[in-house]
């Protein structure tokens, strides 16, 4: 032991600098693991915390997670850097230089970043809801800091970065509790009008599922266009907004039941062709 101990001592005055420096890179692997560890931890605890509201935390818990963590991530940078003995000096002006590389390089990246924060601060779309982004539609699965995921009707994973979500025209169907369907039907030129549209209206008032109340109006009908084949009615009605297909399809069913009971003719296109000598 004392003949190991003398070794040690030896070493140490042959090569102290050699010894303190990898001390300190030991030190430094030792905290850039317990840092990234934490790090990620720590996101993990954030995207599954319970508090709050259903909506506000499942948008904003995946990018506070994101950013909870590369705030660590930088801090844990930070402490590596020092420990090898870079001067805190030379390391402003070293993130100063990568900032401005960084930023330059990831132009569009930034850019999904600041449209993610607009998304996150206005609050135009939220997990949950079904929404058409212009180039794709689907419900919400997460707002995140570079892109937002959807998965589609059909179960697709689509992944649109923020930019395009933010520059593009953005239409909510999840939003309100209530919509009002609107769909044509078209009936024969040899139709009692008057007549269709009381049995439309009619039609519509007695949906199991539509809505009345002070906000909304009761079920209207409308003769829009003289077609070439037909009168066409545009029918208006208040339903809710969940389970959208399902509802509208009954609804055009009973209207169109509705149309053949009273003996109201829906035409095919047709021409009528005129013979001169």
């Amino acid at each position: 032991m004392d003949t190991f101990i003398e070794q040690w001592t030896h070493v140490r005055e042959q090569f102290p600098v050699l010894i303190s420096l990898a001390g300190n890179i030991v030190a430094a692997i030792l905290i850039f693991i317990i840092g990234m560890t934490v790090g990620g931890w720590v996101r993990s605890r954030v995207r599954n915390s319970r508090l709050g509201g259903k909506h506000l935390d499942a948008t904003l818990k995946p990018v506070l997670a994101s950013v909870v963590f590369y705030i660590i991530a930088a801090m844990t940078l930070y402490a590596v850097l020092i420990k090898v003995g870079v001067p805190p000096s030379s390391l402003i002006a070293i993130f100063g230089a990568a900032g401005l590389a960084i930023g330059l390089a990831l132009k569009d990246t930034l850019s999904n970043i600041a449209s993610g924060m607009m998304l996150l601060f206005l609050r135009p779309i939220a997990v949950g809801e079904f929404a058409d982004l212009g180039s794709t539609s689907g419900t919400v699965t997460e707002v995140g800091l570079f892109a937002t995921t959807l998965k589609t009707s059909e179960g697709i994973f689509q992944y649109v970065p923020n930019s395009q979500v933010w520059n593009q025209r953005i239409q909510n169907f999840g939003r309100h509790e209530m919509r009002q369907l609107r769909f044509d039907i078209g009936v024969s030129y040899d139709s009692d009008l008057r007549h269709v549209k009381a049995v439309l209206i009619e039609s519509l008032s007695t949906a199991e599922d539509r809505i009345i109340n002070d906000e909304v109006s009761e079920p209207e009908a409308f003769v829009m266009l003289f077609a070439d084949s037909s009168v066409n009615f545009n029918c208006r009605v208040w339903i809710p907004s969940d389970n959208w297909l399902h509802r509208t399809s009954e609804i055009r069913i009973q209207a169109f039941e509705a149309l053949g009971k009273a003996n109201i003719e829906i035409p095919f296109p047709q021409h009528v062709v005129t013979m001169k000598s």
